[in-house]
């Protein structure tokens, strides 16, 4: 550090050294200043190529010196790969020198250290956060679902491949309330794929509208979709029947055709007549692909419809209703029924029925209410909702408290019930909008709800009609609560400015009211007189300095009265002489022995004042 600033002078004789300055002085010459730092630059550090995962990219080192003869030596940490050294002259005697790193770019590569050692010992280094990026493909719908027909599920794919493990998407569908399965696959080091699996379910009201998914990344999104096209359930002309079925009744009532709310139960209406005498022994529902679906012997059932169906009604009344619960998104069916006579089976025409499935339930209706409220009135309002499950009809929940709910069931066709909740509530308080929310709880939990705004009105008009009740006997018990005390404060204030009156008389008491009121009792006595001028209301509660003054002056005269003070011959010694007078009272019992009357004078006498 000694040589900072110090200067330097090199010149160059144009003469030959054999005339070297005897010709006068003709030479060249030049001045440079030489810096010196106390520590060595940090290297600085740059990305070529964007580091992408699964790509080749590169990154460089570099750092200015002044010692072409013992360049600095540059390291790279971090990442692997291969370097190349790069020398190159930036100006007159400031070299620069480059270290240039390719590698593979990977999802752990998140940083990189270089570090310039120079030959005398000093030493930097610099740290560079690899903003890797993960690259990601479109998402591509496997098989495109084509047409379709209602009520009928069907599995459509979607997948997409990426890169980073932490780059994992969420891939979503413009379709709610249906099965989604996701799928996470690593295809090799770098690379993985992401499936979603979708139970699409399609209605009527579906067809010519978009079916999406949508890969979200962290940074960035994918999507694709397919247009719908959603036909109508036809039912099927003809029924095969078996030839050796021994008797064949013509008469069933099934739907061809019933809605079920996926992940609830179904109540499949049916009923056949009979007018034979011999009775039915056993009801039978059995799946038009194979295999049966409820049969009183549990084992003849297949293994998905096992403890999940019932026949709900009386086969002797010819109620052959079939309960089919948790229903999966592909029970479409179709279901028929058969019965059995002892040995003989009974086939009935049109007795089976397609399930037409539904991913969503129905909205609930809610009755007009009227657009404005006053706040504290009563409003009564019904909910309603259609359902297929009549063994377990959806619940209501409102987003007010209610006075009362009722419930009632109707049923609107053959199997198609509806609900209706019907409260009355009081508007709260607080003016401004209000929703108005009944949510329609199906059975196994699904829901559907329907809101109407409410413009609440007169809060204030509300509150103060609500708070009248309590606020009249509490302000009526705080005037009796202050009348008392008052009254005792009087008592006591006159109890104490008529002390000098004599006791009354022991022959006759004071009633209670005598003695909490300012009137005084019958009798001979005489009434003190009435003061001239009746003081204010302040001057009572009040202490004026006159009042205080005549107070302490009346003690003195009481306690203190004709005291005087005087020095005793050839001593040390003052003679304090108190003359005082008290007053006596005539005692109530004459025969009652009086007290020694007091000193006249008493002398007190105080030493070594």
């Amino acid at each position: 550090m000694s040589h900072n600033q110090d200067q330097l002078y090199p010149w160059v004789d144009k003469n030959p050294i054999t005339s070297y300055h005897s010709q006068g002085y003709s030479f060249l010459d030049k001045s440079t200043q030489i810096l010196v730092l106390d520590h060595a630059p940090e290297p600085q550090m740059s990305i070529i190529d964007v580091p992408r995962v699964g790509d080749q990219s590169r990154i460089a080192c570099k750092v200015q010196h002044r010692c072409i003869s013992a360049p600095p030596l540059l390291t790279l940490r971090g990442i692997p790969g291969t370097d190349r050294i790069i020398d190159s002259l930036v100006s007159d005697g400031i070299w620069e020198r480059t270290i240039e790193r390719t590698w593979k770019v990977e999802e752990s590569h998140n940083q990189v250290e270089c570090t310039v050692r120079y030959s005398g010992g000093q030493g930097a280094k610099s740290e560079l956060l690899l903003h890797v990026e993960c690259p990601y493909e479109e998402i591509k719908m496997v098989e495109p679902p084509g047409e379709m027909t209602e009520g009928v599920a069907k599995s459509i794919i979607c997948s997409v491949s990426y890169k980073c493990k932490t780059n994992t998407p969420t891939i979503e569908w413009n379709y709610s309330d249906m099965q989604n399965l996701v799928k996470h696959q690593q295809i090799s080091s770098s690379t993985y794929i992401t499936e979603s699996n979708l139970t699409f379910i399609g209605s009527l009201g579906d067809n010519g509208k978009p079916l999406t998914c949508i890969a979200q990344f962290v940074a960035g999104e994918t999507s694709d979709s397919s247009v719908l096209q959603i036909k109508k359930y036809e039912e099927p002309v003809g029924e095969e029947l078996d030839e050796k079925d021994t008797f064949r009744v013509l008469a069933a009532d099934v739907p061809f055709r019933f809605s079920a709310l996926t992940r609830s139960c179904v109540v499949i209406p049916c009923s056949f007549q009979d007018n034979e005498d011999e009775l039915m022994t056993r009801g039978i529902w059995y799946k038009k692909t194979g295999g049966l679906v409820y049969h009183n012997a549990r084992t003849s059932v297949l293994d998905h419809f096992k403890d999940r169906t019932r026949i709900m009604g009386n086969l002797n009344e010819g109620d052959c209703s079939l309960e089919v619960d948790d229903i999966k998104p592909f029970d479409n069916g179709p279901f028929c029924f058969y019965a059995e006579k002892g040995r003989n089976k009974y086939r009935f025409n049109n007795s089976c029925v397609f399930i037409v499935m539904k991913a969503s339930p129905d909205k609930p209706v809610m009755s007009s209410v009227p657009a404005e409220v006053n706040a504290g009135s009563s409003v009564t309002v019904s909910c309603s909702v259609s359902h297929t499950c009549s063994s377990h009809p959806p619940e209501f929940s409102w987003s007010v408290p209610f006075i009362n709910n009722e419930l009632s069931d109707t049923l609107l066709s053959q199997g198609v019930w509806k609900r209706t909740s019907t409260i009355t509530f009081v508007v709260a308080g607080g003016d401004g909008l209000r929703n108005l929310t009944c949510t329609a709880i199906f059975w196994r939990e699904k829901k559907q709800d329907s809101t109407v705004t409410l413009i609440v009105q007169g809060t204030l008009k509300h509150q103060m009609e609500k708070s009248v009740p309590v606020v009249i006997p509490v302000s009526l018990l705080v005037v009796i609560l202050l009348a008392v005390v008052f009254g005792i404060f009087f008592w006591r204030k006159r109890k104490n400015t008529d002390g000098h009156r004599p006791p009354p008389r022991p022959e006759k008491r004071r009633s209670v009211w005598d003695r909490l009121s300012r009137r005084y009792p019958q009798g001979p006595r005489e009434k003190p007189p009435k003061p001239e001028k009746r003081r204010s209301i302040w001057s009572r509660f009040s202490r004026t300095e006159e009042d205080r003054v005549g107070w302490q002056n009346a003690r003195r005269q009481n306690n203190l009265a004709d005291l005087s003070v005087s020095y005793l011959n050839n001593t040390e010694m003052v003679a304090c002489n108190k003359h005082f007078t008290k007053q006596s009272f005539p005692s109530p019992k004459r025969n009652q022995r009086r007290p020694a009357p007091p000193t006249p004078e008493d002398t007190y006498v105080y030493d070594n004042i």
